[in-house]
């Protein structure tokens, strides 16, 4: 489906001619972009590993004290719910 055809049909009128899979493939990814890559993360794992303070790491990437300690939550989070899935 071209812009041109979705411009010309409704959101309704496309909601109804489509299944929620094909609107979801036809959009884009919403949300803000992530300031952390998948690297950055490695980085960032690598020096909590050694001893490094949340603070010198927000230092060393550039960002806020809170932007790491969210990043260390959802870190946390995933090795938490990873742990209990092995587990059980």
């Amino acid at each position: 489906m071209t812009v041109a055809e979705m411009a010309r049909m409704g959101g309704l009128a496309r909601a109804k001619a489509y299944s929620k899979a094909q609107l979801r493939a036809w959009g884009k990814q919403g949300g803000r972009p992530a300031v952390l890559d998948q690297a950055a993360i490695t980085r960032l794992q690598r020096l909590l590993a050694n001893g490094k303070s949340q603070a010198e790491c927000a230092k060393i990437f550039g960002l806020s004290v809170r932007t790491i300690g969210r990043a260390v939550a959802r870190m946390k989070a995933s090795y938490e719910s990873g742990a209990s899935a092995v587990s059980n």
